[in-house]
């Protein structure tokens, strides 16, 4: 299966899964911006992709949430402690997060937050052989779905990884993703799959200095522009645009608060 094809499987998904009342997992159904000043990301995000800004009773408090078209996809949040930089964080959902954090552990991953019960369910926080942080989520509502659709909506996610291969055969032996290779010019891509859906990608880090991570992928009508909004909003520039075969173009973008994210305008 070529990334193409893969995307196009994902948007199937997307469109037809309003119909089915199943509980579907092992598929991301969240994100969260962490960072370190909210109005600064806040202000950053909605000029630069478009999303509006909601505000959501969540347990005591309010919680911040983007949107696209509506739909709410992503949440705002500062750092749980002191010394966690901004960033993008991915939710995976599970059917049951305990066992799941358990299977994590004992293929070689490390729990970074014990299983808990917040608001809208059960998570925990687990990372990569490789290091990359993974949030494991059981929604108490099976019927909730967070992806709108069309521009400003999450296309991909994508694992960066120091450890690829070890990454890979925990993803495998965790979950039961499976890893389809791409040969692509930069060096080989893996789509990553679970009953023969896509479901995601992952690559090896280019560079030692690049933290391993899961990267969400924002659709958008134009990178170029997305990417000249970003810097004139305060953000800078990852990647410069580049046209990648087959899949459209793309580009990656950190905030003003240093959180990255990649955006592609599909071909």
């Amino acid at each position: 299966m070529s990334i193409q094809q893969g995307l196009d499987r994902l948007d199937t998904e997307h469109t037809h899964r309003e119909f089915s009342m199943a509980y579907e997992t092992n598929r991301f159904c969240w994100h969260g911006a962490i960072t370190s000043d909210l109005d600064r990301a806040e202000g950053f995000y909605a000029e630069t992709l478009g999303w509006q800004v909601q505000i959501a009773e969540m347990g005591d408090g309010e919680v911040r949430m983007f949107a696209a078209a509506g739909v709410p996809l992503a949440h705002l949040a500062r750092p749980s402690a002191e010394g966690i930089g901004s960033h993008w964080e991915s939710y995976l959902r599970v059917d049951d997060v305990d066992a799941s954090t358990a299977a994590a552990v004992q293929h070689g991953g490390q729990v970074l937050v014990a299983p808990t019960d917040i608001a809208p369910g059960r998570l925990s926080v687990v990372t990569s052989p490789g290091g990359a942080p993974l949030s494991l989520f059981h929604e108490a509502d099976p019927t909730a779905e967070h992806h709108p659709g069309g521009d400003g909506s999450v296309r991909w996610v994508e694992l960066h990884s120091k450890q690829i291969e070890a990454d890979l055969a925990w993803l495998s032996a965790t979950f039961g993703f499976g890893a389809n290779k791409v040969d692509v010019p930069r060096g080989a891509y893996f789509v990553l799959e679970h009953g023969g859906v896509p479901r995601g990608g992952a690559l090896a880090s280019r560079s030692e200095e690049d933290p391993p991570m899961w990267l969400p992928w924002i659709q958008v009508s134009s990178a170029d522009e997305a990417l000249e909004r970003a810097q004139q909003h305060g953000g800078r520039g990852v990647t410069p645009p580049m046209d990648v075969p087959g899949v459209g173009r793309v580009a990656i973008m950190a905030d003003p608060t240093g959180g990255v994210l990649g955006v592609i305008a599909p071909t």
